[in-house]
């Protein structure tokens, strides 16, 4: 074998072993990469207070990264767990209330519809002849979403040690990479063949368009998440503060996300004659809550970064389906990222694309 052959094999033989360790590690840590994935993405937020609180304290870094650490547990994570708490218990409540009702209606498909809807709606005598189709599929409607409502807290419940052990694990790698700061991603870039041109194009991009989605889906989704459910408060609806986060969780698919809730239960105030709390609902939530989505995004997260409102949708239900809640932020994170590594594609093949 000669010496370049040599060379070239033991090249080759070097990087399948670092392809397959690399592998094996991952795979061995694949039940906290969600934590640290949300580590990495509250340290980017959180580095230039770090550095902030650094300068103030004469260059004590490990202090400054405990500090602001602190601050991420006392302003997001607590009350985070604090809002949870608080679903789990109005979804219990929720559930325990309208099972009974539902099962007592669907129990007597004779005349279901006629107690359901009111004289005035149009559609009532021509959906008559297909009463007992539609008992039965909205007996099997309910019979899935109770068993779906049953299935998540019995994961909940029974993934309490997960929960907060990875809760536990993002916490610590917060600290580490705050505590790092950019020697840590300066190591994993220089593993990167790329010029160091492309490296430092590719990480500004990658958190102008994190942060800049990150901030508007939060901000947003806590405001229309909040005015919804303040309107479900005062009209006396079940579950303001469960259907307020889910509105707020919809939130992130633009125009459409929060109308998801809130239309069907305006049907349903007009449809058990409480019409007046219909139409209130309907224009609160079209007018304001309508409204404050397109107001906001721009402003937050500008134009130039904003997804296209197809690829929203698709990161957030492909995040779901592939990381489960958590996906419903890692989803669009992944998206914003394979935007910008492919804006960077664009930019250095100028050339050979016929853009130069």
């Amino acid at each position: 074998m000669s010496a370049i052959s040599q060379s070239r094999f033991q090249q080759f033989f070097l990087l399948a072993l670092v392809l397959a360790v690399s592998a094996g590690f991952v795979w061995m840590i694949a039940g906290f990469l969600e934590a640290l994935f949300l580590a990495a993405l509250f340290a980017i937020f959180l580095i230039p207070v770090q550095r902030a609180l650094a300068e103030r304290l004469g260059g004590r870094e490990v202090l400054a990264a405990f500090l602001a650490l602190l601050a991420a547990i006392f302003i997001v994570v607590l009350p985070m767990l604090g809002l949870l708490g608080l679903i789990a218990a109005e979804a219990a409540a929720l559930t325990e209330a309208v099972t009974p009702w539902a099962q007592q209606q669907l129990a007597e498909p004779e005349g279901f519809l006629s107690r359901v809807l009111p004289d005035w709606m149009p559609a009532r005598d021509a959906l008559a002849p297909y009463e007992a189709q539609i008992t039965a599929k909205l007996g099997e409607f309910a019979g899935s979403v109770g068993g779906f409502l049953v299935n998540g807290l019995s994961r909940v419940t029974q993934g309490t040690v997960q929960f907060f052990l990875s809760l536990f694990v993002m916490l610590y790698a917060l600290f580490y990479f705050l505590r790092a700061g950019s020697g840590l991603a300066d190591n994993v870039l220089a593993c990167v063949p790329m010029s160091a041109h492309d490296k430092a194009l590719l990480v500004e991009r990658v958190q102008s368009v994190v942060r800049a989605t990150v901030k508007g889906t939060f901000v947003i989704g806590i405001v229309q998440g909040g005015l919804a459910g303040l309107a479900f408060f005062f009209l006396g609806l079940e579950g303001a503060i469960l259907w307020g986060t889910i509105m707020a969780v919809l939130s992130i698919i633009p125009g459409v996300g929060a109308a998801l809730v809130w239309i069907p239960a305006m049907i349903y105030l007009l449809a058990t004659g409480q019409v007046w709390q219909g139409v209130v609902l309907g224009v609160w939530c079209a007018v304001v809550v309508g409204t404050a989505d397109n107001f906001l995004r721009p402003q937050l997260v500008g134009r130039d970064t904003q997804m296209p409102d197809l690829l929203v949708l698709l990161s957030t239900l492909g995040g779901l389906a592939l990381f489960g809640i958590v996906g419903i932020i890692l989803g669009p994170m992944l998206a914003t990222i394979f935007l910008a590594v492919w804006g960077l594609y664009r930019e250095s093949f100028a050339a050979q694309l016929g853009e130069a």
